[in-house]
């Protein structure tokens, strides 16, 4: 008997864990509604790194996490972004941190297919800040662009595209 509570306990809990993955986000997250669910995964312009990101559901909804993890590099790079809608700006907003201990804030525009990432101010572990612009273009059902553009404190820019690629979630 134990062993069917046991049994059904991690049904119902796997169940309900699925549920909150594939749940429906607020209204003002429809622009990022296709993400919910998956992984997306994309290959760097040097071939070598491959980037993942997988988003999920947070607070039935309320939030969205997009947890990511860069390979193929000198070491594993990860980093974890939760986006959230700020009634005071009236926009989507967002917190990223990572591994290396670096952290950035910034907004999401949505509009036309495609979510713009304006100015984000990225601030490294050593206190050295980029500003990161990037725009992510819908293609299909199953695959999305993102361009970055990073601009260092000296004025050089640094810019990269990678094709998505919808994958199942981990």
């Amino acid at each position: 008997m134990k062993n069917l509570i046991f049994v059904i306990t991690l049904i119902v809990a796997s169940a309900n864990a699925d549920a909150e993955h594939h749940a429906t986000l607020r209204a003002e997250f429809e622009s990022l509604q296709f993400l919910l669910g998956s992984c997306w995964e994309g290959e760097f312009p040097d071939g070598i790194r491959t980037d993942r990101h997988c988003f999920e559901s947070v607070y039935d909804g309320k939030h969205l996490r997009d947890r990511h993890v860069v390979k193929g590099g000198a070491s594993l790079y990860q980093g974890e972004t939760i986006y959230s809608w700020s009634v005071d700006v009236n926009k989507i907003t967002y917190v990223y941190w990572n591994s290396l201990g670096g952290v950035s804030t910034g907004t999401a525009t949505p509009g036309d297919g495609q979510i713009a990432f304006p100015d984000e101010s990225y601030v490294g572990s050593n206190g050295e800040t980029v500003t990161i612009s990037s725009v992510w273009e819908n293609i299909t059902d199953d695959s999305y662009d993102s361009l970055i553009v990073e601009t260092f404190r000296d004025g050089d820019t640094k810019e990269r595209r990678v094709r998505y690629q919808k994958r199942p979630l981990d």
